[in-house]
């Protein structure tokens, strides 16, 4: 029981080891593959958000410059067309007025200026003609600049606003042109773009003041508290990642209008921008996981099925290793069959003897009467060895029932010193009728081992059978020599004869099942093969060094202290490693 327990626990290693290295290596690759797969899937994906976020910047401020260069156009195109006093006079500026709505609707009001800022025309909502603009900023800027297009600021009407101004000439006296575009109509130019949740656009100035409205905090005029985390000077237009000022980190691409300098620019939260990114990597992880999980648990049905197969293997080979070592000791009972019946026969002889001579005392005391004293003696001692003669009968018969009685294994305390004696018992007989003489060498103070006596019992009895047939064949008077020692953990014991020998060729197949050299009917094949695989059992080893017609040596080595786990090695496996432990 102690052995299949021990067994059981070293397929619960295995299962663990095919669990561990057979299915996590695979995985922890996989693992890699995967998420190496993921790392430039997202990086891709990233990088595909940022630049849609730059083209979405690239476009608009296209679109925005297109807007004010056309507006620019128009304006030039009105100062060319007229003069200053034909633009003052008779309403012509409204008619130009009107002409420029319905080219957009992004003019506001229209105004005319002479070289001195007096605004001599006007056509708008505002009451401003009249009003002097020699001090304004945008007609100081016009002065020297043939186009101009201003910041926004508040003006005489107090409402933020930009303006388009071109100059003209009339010969040396310079006049101007002002359009004012519409707040609502150029926000809204910008403020169109929308991109997930919290996408926007917007426009700042130079020095960061808002030139457009922001969706998420930001009027028109105000300073951008975030205009350092996107400032840039390149024309290009950029992506990059950045964080406000409150610490929410955004996804920006910025690009500088060319008329105006003013930067604009698109920005996106992080997890707004890569939200898509986030869901494709949770199902790719999620797809992973699971597959991971579906793989390990196929991987631990098929370990633990793994498991039960070798344990049921291995409780077949214990049945059959039983199995042998039965069939091993009946041929042994078949070989000493002969021995035994002498054994029993010459008691048998003794009694029958004892039986004559015990009527005869019975007769003469019929003859002459009870008073027989010295008949009566003999009578007693004739009862006396029938006893002894019955009870050397038992013995013999208890021995061959005790070595053919099928039994487990049963380690305890075994003494070889009376172990082998037993053994030589046995085959004491024989070994006399073929005049074979077995010496015994056992170190005095051999220690006791620990292992199964009645199964040593049977290794040695064959080893010393085997030796007998090859001294048999010899024409003198054979030897055998048995020597018992310890070294080092181990103990040692050898079964040495003078016999004929093992030839070279069958040296290696003689621990096979079924192999033997003896005639057809005077061998099963199964000795040699039962005492290695019982000594294998118990945690030894078995060896045989032979040469021809000088003799052969058996030597079992056993550990002092019993079977080790582990150390036991298959029938299979000794013959594919060459037949034979050294």
């Amino acid at each position: 029981m102690n052995s299949i327990i021990e067994k059981t626990v070293n397929f619960e290693n295995t299962r663990r080891m095919i669990l561990l290295r057979v299915l996590l290596v695979p995985f922890v690759a996989v693992m890699l593959v995967f998420g190496t797969l993921i790392y430039y899937f997202a990086t891709n994906l990233s990088g595909q958000v940022s630049a849609r976020l730059a083209y979405l910047a690239e476009g608009q401020r296209n679109l925005v410059e297109q807007f004010l260069l056309e507006r620019s156009a128009d304006l030039r195109y009105v100062a060319a067309s007229s003069s200053l006093s034909e633009l003052s006079g008779n309403g012509n500026i409204k008619a130009e007025f009107e002409r420029l709505q319905n080219l957009s609707r992004g003019f506001l009001d229209l105004g005319v200026f002479d070289a001195e800022g007096n605004h001599v025309a006007y056509v708008g909502p505002y009451d401003l003609e009249g009003k002097n603009y020699a001090q304004a900023e945008w007609f100081k800027r016009v002065q020297n600049e043939e186009i101009f297009i201003s910041d926004v600021f508040l003006g005489y009407r107090n409402i933020p606003h930009f303006v388009i101004a071109v100059r003209r000439f009339e010969g040396e006296r310079p006049w101007y042109i002002r359009a004012t575009i519409d707040t609502f109509f150029f926000n809204d130019l910008v403020e169109n773009v929308r991109i997930g949740k919290t996408g926007e656009a917007y426009l700042v100035n130079r020095n960061g003041i808002f030139q457009t409205r922001r969706r998420s905090g930001g009027n028109l005029m105000e300073d951008d508290p975030d205009y350092i985390a996107y400032q840039v000077n390149q024309k290009q237009t950029t992506s990059f990642a950045a964080d406000d000022r409150a610490g929410a980190r955004h996804l920006y691409a910025v690009s500088r209008l060319e008329p105006t300098g003013w930067l604009l620019v698109v920005r996106q939260e992080i997890g707004d921008a890569y939200a898509p990114l986030l869901r494709a990597v949770l199902i790719a992880v999620g797809i992973i996981l699971a597959g991971g999980v579906a793989v390990v648990t196929m991987g631990f049905f098929l370990a633990t099925g793994v498991s039960q197969q070798l344990t049921m293997a291995d409780m077949e080979k214990k049945r059959m290793g039983s199995q042998l070592i039965m069939a091993g000791k009946l041929a042994e009972v078949g070989e000493m069959s002969a021995g035994v019946a002498h054994e029993i026969n010459n008691p048998l002889q003794v009694m029958k003897s004892e039986e004559m001579l015990m009527k005869d005392i019975l007769a003469d005391i019929e003859a002459n009467g009870p008073d027989q004293a010295e008949n009566f003696r003999m009578l007693r001692n004739s009862i006396d060895q029938m006893g002894a003669q019955i009870d050397r009968c038992g013995r013999i018969t208890q021995g061959l029932l005790k070595f053919a009685r099928e039994s487990q294994t049963n380690i305890q305390a075994v003494d070889i010193k009376t172990l082998l004696p037993e053994v030589i018992a046995l085959v004491e007989r024989r070994a006399h009728v073929e005049n074979v003489n077995i010496l015994q060498e056992v170190q005095s103070d051999l220690p006791p081992i620990k292992s199964d006596p009645g199964q040593l019992q049977q290794v040695f009895l064959n080893l010393i059978n085997n030796a007998m047939y090859a001294v048999s064949k010899m024409a003198d008077s054979g030897e055998i020599r048995l020597t018992a020692a310890q070294e080092g953990e181990d103990v040692i014991i050898s079964v040495q004869d003078n016999g004929c020998g093992i030839l070279p060729e069958h040296i290696e197949k003689i621990f096979l099942p079924f192999f033997t050299t003896k005639p057809v009917g005077q061998g099963t094949g199964l000795g040699l093969s039962t005492c290695y695989g019982i000594i294998e059992r118990l945690g030894g080893d078995i060896s045989v060094s032979s040469e021809v017609n000088v003799g052969s040596t058996f030597t079992v080595r056993l550990p002092i202290s019993g079977s080790p786990g582990g150390k036991t090695r298959s029938w299979l496996n000794a013959h594919e490693q060459g037949g034979i432990p050294k």
